[in-house]
C-alpha cells in the first residue's frame, strides 16, 4: 500500500488507493487523520477516466463555442421584462443595495460599463431617458451572458471528478444546449451567476466529503457563501447537504467531516446568516412584503420545473437515477436530492408566501448530470453490440429536443419574454400629440416610448370611462394575480393590436386597447 503524506500536519498514514466506485460508504474505506484539524482524509481517484485528457479538452472548447453562439444570439432583440429594469436602476444604487445581494448584480453593472455607461449616472427614477444613456438590452445583459457562457466549461472541468470525464463532457453539451439556462444567461437577473457558484458549491462538496479533502471543503463552503451573496435562496443547497448527511448516518455509511469540516461548515453558515440578519434587521419590509402573496401554486412550482428542465431529460435522468443505486448508490442519491429538493422547497414555500419558478433554476444540474450519466452508460454498453451511431441515439434524442426548443426560443417565442416592446413600437408609431399611454408596467412603457408621462393602467371600467382624453392602454392579456384584464377592457376600449408568443407560455400576451375619450375623439 502506497504512503499518502497528510499536508501540514507531517503524518505519513497508510491507505489503500482504492477503485471503489463512489457509491460505497466513504467510511468504508481505510481512513487517516490530518493533525489537529482531525479531517479524515482518502487519496484521490486514480481512475484514469477521471483525468481529462486532449480530446476531452477539445471538446469542451467545441461546445463552449456552442454555448457562446446560443448565448450571444439575439441578446438585443427580446423585449426587456420589468425585473430586468429594475436590475438597471439596481445597478445605479448599489451602494444603498442589501449586502446579501449586491454581488449579483456586479455583471450586470460590468456590462453596462463596458458599453460605456456609468451606474452611479443612471437617473433611478427617468427610465424615459435611459436608452439615449447607451442603456438596451444588449448592454444590460452582456453580463450575464458572459458569465453564462464562462459557466460551461468551468462546470465541465469541476464535474470530471464527480462524474467521470466521459459523462463530464456529456453534461457539458447538455447544458451548453439547455433552454433554461440559456434563457437565465440572457437577462439581465442575478440567476446565472448563483447557478455557477451554487452548482460548484454542490459539486466540490460532494467531492470533497468522498475523498476526505479539508481544501477542498473549504472550496465548497467559499462557494455556497459566493452563491448566497448572489441571492440569498442559493442557501437551499444546505438542504441537499443536510439530506445526504442525514441518509448517510441512517444507512450507516456516514460522511465524515470531521472537527475541521464541521467547524468551517458552521463558520459559513454564521457568516451567510449574519450578513442576512443585517439585511432584514434594516429593512424589514423588503423581506416581508412577499408574504401571504400565492401566485404560485405547488404543482406551478413542480410541473414547470419539469417543463423547463425538458420532460425528456426529466425521464432520463429518473431512469438514470434508478439504475444508478446499484453502481453508484451515494452519488446516485445526491444527484436525485439536487434535482428534487429546491423545487420541493420552493412549492412548500409557496403555500405561504411568493416564490418564483425562476428559484428552482438551481436543480438544473443534478437533472442534467444523471442525464449525462445515463447517456454515457448506455453508449458504453450498447457500442461494442451495435455500433457508434445506435449507441449515440439515446443522447441524440435528447439532444435534438433541446435544440428544438432552442430553435422555438429564438424564433417565435421571442426568447420567452412577454412583448412589451412589440405592443410600444406600436403605439409610438401610430400615438398623436394630446393622446397619453397607460400600461401594467410603468418603467417598460416609459423606457420604450422615452416618455415620462406613462402611466398606471385603470383598474375598472368606471375608472377608465371617467377619462376626458385619448389613452392607449398596453396591458399582459393574463395577468397572473388580477385575471383576464381584457374581458372588461374589450367593453370600454377598442382592442388594436395582438402580440403572442408562438409557443405554449403562460402570461406572454401583449395586448394594445385604444380609448377615445369620455368626449367620443375618432378612434385611430
Amino acid at each position: 500500500m502506497p504512503d499518502v503524506a497528510c499536508g501540514a500536519a507531517g503524518r505519513i498514514g497508510k491507505i489503500q488507493t482504492s477503485q471503489t466506485p463512489f457509491s460505497e460508504s466513504v467510511g468504508s474505506r481505510p481512513p487517516t487523520t490530518c493533525g489537529a484539524a482531525g479531517f479524515t482524509m482518502l487519496a484521490s481517484p486514480t481512475d484514469p477516466d477521471r483525468r481529462p485528457g486532449g480530446g476531452f479538452y477539445l471538446a469542451i472548447a467545441v461546445f463552449t463555442l456552442l454555448a457562446a453562439v446560443l448565448r450571444l444570439y439575439r441578446l438585443d432583440t427580446t423585449s426587456f421584462w420589468v425585473d430586468e429594469l429594475l436590475t438597471v436602476r439596481t445597478c445605479g444604487k448599489l451602494d444603498q443595495m442589501h449586502k446579501s445581494k449586491v454581488f449579483g448584480f456586479v455583471p450586470t453593472a460590468l456590462g453596462l460599463m463596458a458599453y460605456g455607461v456609468s451606474p452611479s449616472e443612471i437617473p433611478l427614477d427617468e427610465p424615459e431617458r435611459w436608452r439615449a444613456m447607451g442603456i438596451s438590452e444588449a448592454s444590460s445583459r452582456i453580463g450575464s451572458a458572459l458569465v453564462g457562457i464562462v459557466t460551461i466549461p468551468l462546470l465541465g472541468l469541476a464535474s470530471c471528478r464527480l462524474l467521470g470525464v466521459r459523462a463530464a463532457g456529456i453534461l457539458t453539451l447538455l447544458l451548453a444546449v439547455a433552454p433554461w439556462h440559456i434563457y437565465w444567461s440572457q437577462a439581465s437577473r442575478f440567476y446565472s451567476l448563483q447557478f455557477l457558484f451554487y452548482t460548484l458549491a454542490l459539486i466540490v462538496y460532494f467531492t470533497a466529503t468522498q475523498e476526505r479533502s479539508p481544501r477542498r471543503f473549504v472550496m465548497a463552503m467559499v462557494f455556497l457563501i459566493l452563491a448566497f451573496l448572489s441571492q440569498p435562496p442559493a442557501l437551499v443547497v444546505c438542504a441537499v447537504f443536510a439530506a445526504d448527511w442525514l441518509i448517510g448516518l441512517v444507512s450507516r455509511q456516514p460522511v465524515r467531516l470531521g472537527p475541521f469540516g464541521w467547524a468551517a461548515a458552521i463558520a459559513s453558515l454564521i457568516v451567510c446568516m449574519a450578513v442576512l440578519g443585517y439585511d432584514v434587521s434594516h429593512a424589514p419590509k423588503d423581506w416581508t412584503q412577499f408574504a401571504g402573496d400565492l401566485r404560485q401554486s405547488p404543482s406551478k412550482m413542480t410541473l414547470g420545473t419539469v417543463y423547463m428542465v425538458g420532460p425528456g431529460v426529466a425521464l432520463f435522468a429518473v431512469l438514470t437515477a434508478v439504475q444508478q443505486l446499484s453502481e453508484r448508490r451515494r452519488l446516485a442519491i445526491y444527484l436525485a436530492l439536487a434535482s428534487i429538493l429546491p423545487p420541493l422547497v420552493y412549492a412548500v414555500v409557496s403555500t405561504r408566501s411568493y416564490v418564483g419558478l425562476r428559484y428552482a433554476f438551481v436543480c438544473l444540474y443534478g437533472w442534467l448530470a444523471l442525464a449525462a450519466i445515463g447517456a454515457e452508460r448506455i453508449d458504453h454498453v450498447l457500442r461494442p453490440r451495435l455500433g457508434r451511431a445506435l449507441a449515440f441515439s439515446p443522447l441524440g434524442l435528447l439532444l435534438a429536443s433541446m435544440l428544438l426548443v432552442d430553435f422555438a426560443y429564438h424564433t417565435g417565442a421571442g426568447g420567452f419574454h412577454t412583448r412589451w416592446r412589440d405592443g410600444f413600437e406600436y403605439v409610438a408609431a401610430r400615438k398623436k400629440p394630446g393622446e397619453f399611454v397607460a400600461t401594467d408596467r410603468e418603467i417598460i412603457g416609459k423606457y420604450y416610448l422615452e416618455d415620462a408621462t406613462v402611466g398606471r393602467r385603470p383598474s375598472s371600467a368606471e375608472e377608465l370611462r371617467k377619462i376626458e382624453h385619448p389613452l392607449w392602454i398596453v396591458v399582459e392579456a393574463e395577468d397572473a394575480i388580477r385575471g383576464p384584464v381584457h374581458r372588461w377592457l374589450g367593453d370600454v376600449a377598442a382592442l388594436k393590436a395582438c402580440f403572442n408568443l408562438r409557443v405554449l407560455q403562460p402570461y406572454s400576451s401583449v395586448h394594445v386597447y385604444y380609448y377615445p375619450g369620455r368626449k367620443g375623439a375618432t378612434s385611430p
